[in-house]
């Protein structure tokens, strides 16, 4: 299937010498300067929603630089449009940039470093990350990692709320236990965003779950990759929500969730599962799974790669292919999705192969002629993808199937 993009045209129209315009994308018509020209020359002359004048081109547009942008969640500026933070440099004052596209304030920041040894946490002197959820309060709940290994050699228990985030930070198991939980959330909130989590120890043998929520706890993966352990999370009676990220290569199962609330977008979940399956969503879990791609998973039992056992499920716009049978629990819901054989239920999906790039690499993403482009819920919202790539593409199209939207 090949996406076509329709291109609009407007087409001028003569009358008595002036050329009138049927739909003018751009605003600096409207907001002509004093001299008739069509082009500002103050941002006097320009109006919201495009209310600065870019002096260059004499064009009126939303932005030149970023101070231009008064929005917090959309206050950096990007060829002349406002948008939010992507990474941590677009935030100088704090160096942290949070999921939802805003700056953090400097002030709820607690800096740590693989090597911090000093107590005070501050950017010039980071501590150590234990040392820096031992100071963590309700005005300083943020913790900004460093990058490096953070070496976990015991579990932490997770009683305050906080948010952790460290581009090119990852916390690695160092345990002497067979399996250990990294950190056990109980009754607190807390968000992981942009770090990896190395589960497996070699040199002891073991393996680690990323973390474990109870007690009507929440947690919060974003763009993070869960790897090479016993188990991605076990959740119980949280909140949970997993996005732009990767759950690969765990030897019980990527997630069990069991009573869980949870929206699970934009991820691929892959190669995760022994005796219980990769993803297990047990009795009263509701929610919704959309863009995320399954695969690889599998069950050495009788149960299935992937388990339905809550009804409140719903599992949509996604590919569930690959996986080892029986593959998906009947009792899953899923529509719009790219599907393995066996399974016969939901509506809307098709059973073909989705062209990933290179599965036996663990390369999930789809090529072009996939039948997951276009395959989509109409109805989707996603507006970006594993890769924060646009979705869908081209705009006004139905999205991929999938973590992944092809170009």
């Amino acid at each position: 299937m090949v996406k076509l993009l329709a291109v609009l045209v407007a087409v001028p129209l003569a009358v008595s010498g002036c050329e009138l315009f049927v739909d003018v994308p751009n605003a600096s018509l409207a907001n002509a300067d004093d001299a008739g020209t069509g082009a500002c020359t103050a941002s006097s002359t320009c109006s919201s929603p495009t209310p600065v004048c870019d002096t260059s081109n004499g064009t009126c547009v939303e932005c030149v630089t970023s101070p231009d942008c008064t929005v917090p969640e959309r206050a950096i500026c990007d060829a002349d449009v406002c948008r939010g933070c992507r990474a941590d440099a677009e935030c100088p004052s704090s160096n942290v940039c949070l999921g939802d596209g805003t700056c953090a304030d400097p002030a709820r920041v607690l800096y740590a470093s693989p090597t911090g040894v000093i107590s005070t946490c501050t950017a010039a002197m980071p501590c150590t990350f234990d040392a820096a959820y031992a100071m963590v309060s309700a005005t300083q709940d943020i913790i900004k990692l460093a990058a490096g290994t953070y070496d976990r050699p015991a579990s932490l228990t997770v009683t305050k709320s906080v948010i952790v985030t460290g581009e090119g930070a990852t916390f690695q198991d160092t345990s002497a236990q067979a399996v250990m939980i990294m950190f056990d959330v109980m009754g607190a909130a807390m968000t992981v965003q942009n770090v990896d989590f190395e589960l497996s120890n070699t040199a002891a043998g073991t393996t680690a779950y990323a973390a474990e929520c109870t007690t009507s706890g929440e947690l919060h993966f974003e763009h993070v990759r869960l790897a090479n352990g016993a188990a991605g999370a076990y959740v119980s009676s949280c909140a949970f929500t997993l996005d732009r990220s990767t759950v690969d290569h765990n030897s019980i199962y990527g997630f069990y969730l069991v009573g869980a609330q949870i929206t699970i977008t934009s991820s691929f979940i892959t190669n995760n599962g022994s005796t219980q399956g990769g993803v297990v969503l047990a009795t009263g879990t509701t929610g919704t799974i959309e863009h995320v791609t399954m695969s690889g998973n599998t069950s050495t039992t009788s149960a299935h790669a992937i388990t339905c056992t809550a009804p409140g499920i719903v599992i949509r716009s996604s590919i569930l292919y690959g996986n080892g049978a029986p593959s998906i629990d009947p009792a899953c819901v899923v529509g719009h999705s790219v599907v393995d054989a066996d399974y016969t239920g939901g509506a809307n999906n098709v059973s073909l192969d989705p062209l990933f790039v290179a599965p036996a690499t663990y390369d999930y993403h789809i090529q072009p002629g996939s039948p997951a482009i276009g395959l989509a819920d109409p109805a989707s919202t996603e507006t970006v993808d594993v890769d924060g790539d646009p979705r869908p593409q081209p705009t006004g199209s139905t999205a991929d199937s999938g973590a992944d939207e092809i170009p």
